[in-house]
C-alpha cells in the first residue's frame, strides 16, 4: 500500500465534496506536498472562503505530516519508523480536530494498512462534514448543483 496515495485520495474527498457544493464561493488548494522514498511525506490541503479573505482567517486547513523524527519536541522515544500526526483547524488556528500521533515501520505491510485505517477513520468524517464546517463557521450557504 501506498500510504501517501491512499491519504490523498481521502483528501481528494474532502476537496471535492467542499468544491461541488460552494463552487465559486471557494478555493481549494494543496500548499504542501511532499513525499520521500523512506516514507515520510506531508500534505496540506486548504479551503478558502472567497469572501471571507482577512489575514487572520481564510477557511479550513487540513494537514498530515509524517517524519522519521517525532512531531513534538517534548517527545522521547527510541522508536524507529515514521511518526505521523494530523489535524483539521479553521485559518485563525482554531483546532477542529486532531489524530494523536502514530508510529509505524513503513516497511511493514500491516503496520501502514493498521495507520491507513486510523487515518481514514479521522479523515473519513469530513468527506460529508467539510460543508457544514464551511457554513457554520462562514457567511455563505450551499449550493444547488442538482439537475432537474
Amino acid at each position: 500500500m501506498d500510504l501517501f496515495e491512499a491519504v490523498f485520495d481521502l483528501y481528494e474527498q474532502i476537496r471535492l465534496k467542499a468544491e461541488n457544493d460552494f463552487q465559486d464561493l471557494i478555493k481549494c488548494q494543496y500548499t504542501q506536498q511532499c513525499y520521500s522514498d523512506n516514507g515520510a511525506f506531508c500534505l496540506v490541503l486548504e479551503i478558502t472562503v472567497l469572501k471571507n479573505i482577512s489575514d487572520d482567517d481564510y477557511g479550513l486547513v487540513f494537514s498530515i505530516n509524517a517524519q522519521t523524527e517525532p512531531n513534538y519536541p517534548d517527545h522521547k522515544s527510541d522508536a524507529k519508523g515514521i511518526f505521523l500526526i494530523a489535524d483539521v483547524h479553521r485559518g485563525d488556528n482554531k483546532a477542529i480536530s486532531n489524530l494523536d500521533e502514530l508510529v509505524f515501520d513503513p516497511q511493514n505491510e500491516d503496520a501502514v494498512e493498521e495507520a491507513y485505517a486510523k487515518i481514514e477513520q479521522f479523515v473519513k468524517p469530513f468527506t460529508t462534514s467539510v460543508s457544514d464546517l464551511l457554513v457554520q463557521g462562514y457567511d455563505i450557504k450551499v449550493e444547488d448543483n442538482s439537475v432537474n
